[in-house]
């Protein structure tokens, strides 16, 4: 068996044992022993193994079991353009591409305009609001972004050994600003275009994803706008439209990757 290590954070853990219990179980088929740590019990980590999956969302994490030798998936790069919004914009700006306009300081902001906050690091449609007022604004911890009005909802391709695997699109409830899923957001698979599909090649042409997710903004006049990245994509929208494949698919790339690694 091949030795290798999930990580979780403690917030994370409880809404994902099933998926945890799945992931070292389908493992084990493959012949990887993969076994479960807690993000604030990896520097306890007494076993050797030569593989992680770093489902925490630490980037720090990453990087020092990178310097230690061990392939962790996702790797460092993409840990940090998953889970900081900011560097993401700028990365996906370095491409040529378009995102939402965002505001670097009080100054920038339009006050006619509405304008949405939400946090760097932020994931799962968690504290995204449209503000009231410009009190109190903290451009250390959240991102202040141009409100987008002719939003159809949000498109996320799910990344496999950086290859389009499937598409769907979440439209968010009447009223909503967030189209998550596990917000009441309906979901749908998305059939998308060569366009769209040289779009996110683009983008992986200068990234290596292991299992993630780009998000993308699909407008009424039929343009996309990048969203951001997802760097511990879950696969509930696809288990609810029946698609149960991302598992197999993951741990074979794993397989792949880690083999002749012993």
């Amino acid at each position: 068996m091949i030795e290798g290590i999930v990580i979780y954070s403690r917030e994370d853990l409880s809404k994902n044992l099933s998926y945890i219990d799945w992931l070292i179980e389908e493992g084990k088929k493959k012949g990887l022993n993969i076994r479960l740590f807690l993000e604030d019990e990896i520097n306890e980590v007494c076993i050797d193994f030569l593989f992680a999956i770093n489902r925490s969302r630490n980037f720090n994490i990453t990087f020092k079991l990178e310097e230690e030798g061990v392939r962790v998936f996702n790797d460092y790069k993409f840990c940090i353009l998953g889970n900081d919004k900011l560097i993401a914009y700028d990365y996906i700006e370095t491409l040529g591409l378009k995102y939402p306009k965002v505001y670097s300081n009080l100054k920038e902001i339009d006050k006619n305009k509405k304008i949405i906050e939400k946090p760097k690091n932020g994931h799962g449609g968690i504290n995204i609001r449209i503000l009231e007022n410009l009190d109190n604004l903290d451009f250390s911890k959240n991102v202040y972004q141009e409100y987008i009005g002719d939003y159809i909802g949000d498109i996320r391709f799910y990344i496999i050994d950086n290859k389009i695997e499937h598409a769907v699109i979440r439209i968010p409830k009447e009223k909503s600003i967030v189209s998550n899923f596990t917000k009441g957001g309906s979901v749908e698979i998305f059939k998308y275009s060569y366009k769209e599909e040289e779009i996110i090649n683009k983008i992986l042409n200068n990234l290596n994803i292991d299992y993630g997710g780009i998000d993308f903004l699909l407008l009424k006049n039929g343009e996309i706008l990048f969203n951001e990245f997802e760097d511990a994509v879950g696969s509930r929208m696809l288990s609810h439209l029946g698609i149960n494949d991302t598992m197999e698919k993951f741990l074979n790339h794993i397989v792949n990757e880690v083999k002749g690694m012993e």
